[in-house]
């Protein structure tokens, strides 16, 4: 039994030495004090006036653990002007660390710093601060708070054990910073501080209500609980030093208007707002973007004898009050139409749905007039030039009639009198059968910008780099109108609708053979949008059938010159960039060296196509029906000749074997015209014309198809003038066959027998020449055309061609040997013009809307930039940067090769802020601008303070009530007092008197300092300092109390 009692004895020890949870992490507070070097920490020099709200603050956080209780540890800092980042992280050492031992003994007897900035007058009120620096003018501080908010610190002995923390940590490591523990939830931003410096103390204590007790309604009653607190026994304490600040808040905006014009309920858009025709997308506010205007009225330094204010009377009169500050209060997130539109816009681009899916609810049935007699006769497709054409006004309303369908279930998602609408406003020339003549002859988009930039200033040069449609197209046109549509009408059906009638439109034209409106003439720009080059190669399509198939470069009734070749020679000069990756595997001889201007032998291209009417050569053309050659309603001069030379076409059908290729083999890369420039000619479904592998020139043939002489050049064996042939153009081609026939080229791969393949793909156009020179100049050789076409090829002095042209293979060689003489007008056509137009069509046809509104994207945004650029003026000049920033952004993002919604939404997010910012603009130009009723010209003052108000925090009205700015503002208050009371506004009467002036101040604050030796009158003065704030529904108290913890 003893050994049993023996054993349940347990004999403890408890170890005292081991830490407990207080003390770990009192010593984490000093860990992280030394980790950040705040300990001896010198005293700074004062501040500057505005330091605390101009300058940069930074902040840095640890973390603390009180048993299983987390705080943080956050050091709130003020970086002083001049000093960097790195610097406010750590302070030097060495032997900065040496004058600080040095100064240690010579600053005992200063104050520290925070309670030097406590009595500091010249940051009182910042308008952007913490709101411990705001109440107490502190520059830095440490703050412990809790991690999360469920963990708060709700009892006053959790309070008091994490203060007796702070103030060990703060003592051992002789750090004089203040430090802060936030009570209670954080919503309320309630802290207890305490602050230890050499010899002295300061404790922070603060008061926070719902309601202002009745006995702190006003500064008298503040001024007796200040000196109560700071109870001395002193006999008399020094005055009281106060700054006051009164702030009015203006809410009522009934004597302005509404940011949007009232919409026409008898015009085209109905009830829409922001909306007055199809041409321009809306912008600006719906709402007010201005909620509230501040006014701050502020008595910076008063003493206690001079000013009353209590129950009964005041002295803070607004209007007497030496500063006046004013602060705008805006709408975060207000309705704005552009945004809106451009949102959904992009949202309707993310949708799949087909045509067919979102338009089967109702069918639209054709008119019966349809003439079916004329069946065999469209399959044929006649020479229209036989047919009476009816007036273009005339055709055009038949083809409005398409519009009036029947609908035979459901209910179309475009009324017919808006689509109608539509239709006309898109093909103008429908009603004004002069519109086209009254368009201009030359649509490239350098002449339509020089056109728009005189007539609008405000078109700016990054607008040209945009990859989208020039501003007067039917693409431009279109975007705008799917815009309106898709906010307006009814969404993707209604673009689906609005599609559908497009194509039915366009397709009508190309088979009626009528030109699409406001789309330049020429081939595809590749520096538009892939859409519009679609309709520049519809209007190809459209212009060379009305012309008769031909495709020379002349006209059969305007000469040559007046023919548009800039834009195709852009195009083709850009399409080059496709094919530089295949430049390396095709053979050197294809391509001749680009002559330069001045080296040139001969008139240059544009010299040898000017002035020439050459109506007789192929006047009698046959129709598209003939797509093998151009035939000549005139009499040969000799018919043997043509007879031998169509026999020598098919005279050996082994070399047509070797050289046919398919028009889906065929590609497109660049040959050196004439000019020495760089073109692009197309293989339109086979490659070179069929011919006797070596030929004879023959110096009895007849010469056809002469443009005129090439200056004084004469052939090298016949002695006889060279003559420039007329020759086929290139066929024009848009940036998807551009890039289709460089993949095409590219899967032939790097091999001899590929890279010579893909060689004479690329010599149809050279191929065409050839047999056009021969044909105008019989008994030519090779030298001779080289001599013309690539005159850095031929050496005159030696009399030979250069040594590239004389390799063995060379393909120049190959296919001068089989080239015939046969002039352009019997040549087979390098341009389908019937071929590319179905392409077109399908192309058309077969998008879904989505893809639409994706292609019309660029143009979109190009379009809302281009109507910010309108109103660049009332934004900030901080704003105007960005609006060129996101200009260029914007204009890169066009030119990549994927159209990427992601990217564009970001954009519009960026267009979101900027019309926010010039809406705001405009709403406070309306309400300080449209006050004023001075006509001095001193409305600059008004706009700088507007500016000046949307882009800082708060802005001082410079000489307070008496200014231009004090007046209006004054009005501004005046006319909503008496609008709330009832009064009769009288606008000749700016100055009632302050009573009715100004509404009950929405804030009053009041600092009240002053410096008392406490504890007892032996004790060293120290700084006194509380703040005060009551506002309607709160009330708050923040002093900083100071004593001497050596003389008590």
């Amino acid at each position: 039994m003893a050994d049993e009692h023996e054993d349940t004895d347990v004999f403890e020890i408890t170890d005292f030495t081991t830490a407990s949870n207080w003390e770990r992490f009192t010593a984490r507070l000093e860990e992280v004090i030394h980790e950040w070097k705040l300990a001896n920490l010198s005293v700074a020099s004062p501040l500057q006036k505005g330091e605390i709200a101009n300058g940069k603050w930074e902040e840095k956080i640890e973390d603390a653990m009180f048993a299983d209780f987390q705080c943080n540890i956050i050091h709130h800092r003020l970086c002083q002007e001049g000093e960097s980042s790195s610097a406010c992280e750590t302070d030097l050492e060495g032997e900065k660390e040496k004058e600080k031992a040095a100064e240690l003994q010579d600053q005992e007897d200063l104050l520290p710093t925070a309670m030097q900035d406590l009595l500091s007058m010249d940051n009182d009120f910042p308008p952007r601060a913490h709101c411990l620096s705001r109440w107490y003018g502190i520059r830095e501080f440490l703050v412990l708070s809790t991690a999360h908010d469920s963990e708060a610190v709700l009892s006053e002995s959790r309070c008091n054990l994490l203060l007796s923390s702070a103030c060990i940590a703060l003592s051992n490591t002789n750090c004089q910073l203040p430090m802060f523990v936030q009570v209670h939830q954080k919503w309320r931003k309630l802290y207890m501080g305490v602050c230890e410096g050499a010899g002295v103390r300061t404790d922070f204590q603060m008061v926070h209500l719902k309601k202002t007790p009745h006995s702190c309604q006003h500064l008298s009653a503040l001024l007796d609980l200040f000196k109560g607190k700071i109870a001395s026994s002193v006999a008399r304490i020094p005055p009281v030093k106060i700054a006051v600040r009164f702030t009015y808040v203006l809410q009522d905006w009934n004597q302005t208007t509404w940011p949007q014009a009232p919409p026409d309920l008898d015009g085209d858009f109905g009830d829409i707002v922001g909306c007055s025709d199809y041409s321009s997308l809306p912008f600006g506010a719906c709402e007010d973007p201005i909620t509230e205007i501040h006014l701050s009225t502020t008595w910076p330094s008063l003493s206690e004898d001079v000013v009353v204010d209590n129950d009964v009377y005041t002295d803070l009169d607004p209007l007497q009050a030496p500063q006046w500050s004013v602060r705008v209060r805006m709408n975060d997130e207000p309705q704005c139409l552009l945004s809106e539109y451009l949102f959904s816009f992009a949202k309707a681009c993310r949708r799949k749905e087909t045509t067919d899916e979102l338009l089967e609810s109702f069918e639209m049935q054709r008119d019966d007039e349809t003439d079916m007699s004329q069946a065999l006769q469209k399959l044929t497709n006649a020479d229209i030039s036989a047919v009476s054409l009816p007036r273009l006004s005339k055709a055009m309303k038949k083809a409005r009639t398409r519009i009036k369908r029947h609908v035979a279930s459901g209910e179309a998602p475009l009324s017919a009198d808006v689509l109608s609408e539509l239709i006309d406003y898109l093909f103008p020339d429908a009603l004004d059968s002069a519109y086209m003549e009254k368009a201009l002859p030359q649509g490239a988009e350098e002449a339509t910008d020089n056109e728009n930039k005189d007539e609008k200033e405000y078109v700016k040069e990054i607008f040209k780099s945009f990859k989208s449609a020039p501003l007067s197209s039917l693409t431009f046109k279109l975007a705008t109108c799917f815009c309106h549509v898709n906010h307006s009408y009814g969404s993707l059906r209604a673009l689906a609708h609005l599609w559908q009638e497009l194509t039915f439109e366009v397709r009508y034209r190309w088979e009626h053979g009528y030109l699409i409106p406001d789309v330049e003439k020429g081939a595809p720009n590749l520096a538009h949008c892939l859409l519009h080059q679609k309709l520049q190669m519809l209007n190809c399509c459209i212009a060379r059938k009305r012309n008769g198939g031909a495709d020379l470069k002349s006209s059969s009734t305007v000469s040559i010159s007046s023919v548009d070749n800039s834009s195709s020679r852009t195009s083709l000069n850009t399409s080059t960039l496709y094919s530089s990756a295949l430049k390396s595997s095709t053979a050197a001889a294809v391509q001749p060296d680009k002559p330069a201007a001045a080296d040139r032998k001969g008139p240059t291209d544009h010299e040898r196509s000017h002035d020439l009417d050459v109506s007789a050569d192929h006047e009698g053309y046959m129709s598209d029906g003939d797509d093998e050659f151009f035939e000549c309603a005139e009499a040969l001069s000799d018919s043997g000749s043509a007879e031998e030379t169509v026999c020598k076409v098919t005279s050996d059908e082994k070399t047509l074997e070797e050289m046919e290729i398919t028009a889906e083999d065929s590609s497109q890369m660049s040959v050196y015209d004439r000019t020495g420039v760089q073109s692009e000619s197309k293989m339109d479904g086979a490659c070179l014309s069929r011919e006797d592998s070596v030929y004879k020139d023959s110096i009895g043939e007849q010469p056809e198809g002469r443009l005129k002489e090439c200056g004084d050049l004469k052939l090298l064996n016949t002695d006889e003038p060279l003559y420039i042939p007329i020759t086929q153009e290139p066929a024009p081609l848009t940036e998807d066959m551009l890039e289709e026939q460089a993949d095409a080229l590219t899967r032939l791969g790097t091999t001899a027998e590929g890279a010579h393949l893909r060689a004479r793909m690329q010599s149809t156009c050279l191929h065409a020449d050839m047999q056009a020179f021969k044909a105008a100049n019989p008994g030519c050789v090779l030298e001779d055309f080289v001599r013309w076409y690539s005159p850095r090829d031929y050496c005159a002095e030696e009399g030979k061609l250069s040594n590239r042209m004389q390799l063995h293979g060379n393909l120049w060689q190959e296919v001068w040997q089989m080239s015939k003489p046969i002039p352009v007008r019997r040549q087979k056509r390098l341009f389908d013009d019937t071929n590319e137009a179905e392409k077109v069509l399908h192309f058309f046809e077969s998008l879904k809307p989505a893809q639409v509104a994706l292609h019309l994207m660029p143009v979109i945004i190009h379009a809302a930039l281009l109507r910010i650029s309108q109103l660049e003026e009332s934004a900030a000049p901080a704003m105007q940067a960005s609006i060129e920033n996101i200009s260029k952004r914007a204009a890169a993002l066009t030119r990549r090769p994927t159209i990427d919604i992601q990217k564009y939404e970001e954009t519009i997010y960026s267009i979101n802020k900027i019309e926010t910012s010039i809406a705001r603009a405009q709403a406070l130009k309306e309400r300080f601008l449209g006050q004023s009723k001075d006509k001095r010209g001193k409305e600059r003052e008004l706009e700088k303070f507007v500016s000046s108000l949307l882009e800082l925090p708060e802005v001082i009205v410079t000489g307070a009530a008496k200014s231009l700015t004090g007046t209006v503002v004054h009005r501004m208050f005046a006319k909503a007092q008496r609008q709330a009371t009832g009064e009769e506004i009288v606008d000749d009467d700016p100055h009632p008197n302050s009573a009715s002036s100004f509404p009950h101040p929405a804030a009053r604050e009041y600092i009240l300092r002053t410096v008392v030796s406490r504890p007892a009158p032996y004790s060293r003065p120290t700084p006194q300092k509380m703040y005060c704030v009551l506002l309607n529904e709160d009330f708050r108290l923040a002093g900083a109390f100071s004593q001497d913890t050596l003389f008590q």
